[in-house]
């Protein structure tokens, strides 16, 4: 018989079983925005080229960032795939974290990811690892790793949208940032992994989808 288990249960789980995660990996501020962008449709192997190129020709300042020829900086990423937008995408964020980031940090939750999501190439998912990983907000991330295991773990029967998913859980969402933080981490790596530790486990949310 399957086992029911909670959102909350999953994460102990998790810990239990991965251990602390310890992200975003980044040495900088700016390099951890920078990899935000660039992960978008492609893998960590080819943002860290990326990242690398980018280190050795500005060593993460800002200022050598924003200031580095547009075709030049679609060079140093174009191992992330996707340049030409990601470029511009790039400059947006950088630019908001010099420029308004201090002021959006004031704000409610709701009202910070309506900004976020204002920003040139940033959706759901970016918005909510901003929220986590720059702002220390407490949010949940439905993206593919988790939806996958979920969908395994028997949570829904029919693929909701990221936001349903996101709502569904974040309806009793009693973590802290730094467990929020650490639940999307732990649900990444195990979905590297391709393990069928879960397959007799069925997740009960929340509320219903």
């Amino acid at each position: 018989m399957s086992k029911k288990i909670s959102i909350r249960e999953l994460f102990e789980i998790l810990q239990k079983q991965l251990g602390r995660q310890n992200w975003w990996p980044a040495q900088s501020t700016e390099e951890m925005l920078t990899g935000m962008v660039l992960i978008q449709n492609t893998n960590w192997k080819n943002v860290d080229r990326s990242l690398a190129n980018l280190r050795d020709e500005t060593n993460f300042d800002l200022d050598k960032l924003l200031s580095l020829d547009i075709d030049k900086l679609k060079e140093l990423i174009q191992p992330s795939g996707f340049f030409n937008g990601k470029a511009e995408y790039l400059r947006s964020l950088l630019t908001a974290y010099r420029d308004n980031f201090s002021a959006w940090s004031k704000l409610s939750t709701p009202d910070l990811r309506k900004k976020l999501l204002g920003l040139k190439g940033i959706g759901n998912e970016t918005a909510d690892v901003l929220l986590l990983y720059y702002f220390d907000r407490s949010t949940f991330v439905a993206d593919h790793y988790t939806m996958r295991l979920f969908k395994k773990m028997k949570a829904f029967d029919n693929k909701p949208t990221y936001m349903q998913l996101k709502k569904a859980v974040e309806f009793d969402f009693k973590f802290t940032p730094d467990e929020a933080s650490e639940f999307h981490a732990l649900l990444d790596e195990f979905g590297k992994l391709k393990s069928d530790f879960f397959d007799d486990y069925t997740l009960v949310l929340p509320t219903t989808i």
